[in-house]
């Protein structure tokens, strides 16, 4: 099974699909939980949400890297966390969100971490035309039929003039 890396500063770290399933975790998250590490993979996130509608929220807002969602472990205990999300496509397609989860009224060293994670997401699509990978600006134009710079000189050429002779 996979673990999610952390630093020093021992962290809890878990990753969740784009479907909500849980796919690795730390023991720093485990022990927060009430989970065992075996039992990771059968578990979907809405199990730790408060509130059922937190994870929609949570998916939809692609602007947005870090959260305050009310959390539950195991035993239905609630608290108030800090939740530092980087969002990773891999090279399959499949997106997963890397999480950072920091109970209300730990220490605030999640800040920094939460300042480098922003500037790390990369989108990856491949090109329609030729298959070789191309970074786009969002997880929406993962989805739609873009072109590399040299596919686009060859099938429209006169909108590649105009751009080079606009620049």
């Amino acid at each position: 099974m996979n673990t999610v890396e952390t630093n020093v500063m021992e962290m809890a770290c878990f990753e969740v699909s784009e479907h909500g399933r849980l796919i690795s975790a730390n023991k720093r998250f485990c022990r927060l939980f009430g989970f065992e590490e075996s039992e990771i993979p059968w578990h979907y996130v809405t199990d730790l949400y408060r509130h059922v509608q937190d994870w929609e929220a949570f998916k939809n807002a692609a602007d947005k890297n870090s959260f305050v969602i009310r959390m539950k472990n195991r035993k239905g205990r609630s608290f108030n966390c800090d939740v530092i999300r980087e969002t990773i496509q891999k090279p399959t397609g499949e997106i997963v969100y890397r999480n950072i989860v920091r109970r209300k009224g730990e220490a605030a060293c999640a800040t920094d971490v939460a300042s480098s994670m922003a500037s790390a997401v990369v989108f990856l699509c491949r090109c329609a035309h030729c298959g070789e990978h191309i970074r786009v600006a969002t997880a929406a134009e993962t989805h739609l039929r873009m072109l590399c710079d040299k596919c686009a000189v060859q099938a429209y050429p006169e909108a590649y003039h105009v751009r080079e002779g606009q620049m």
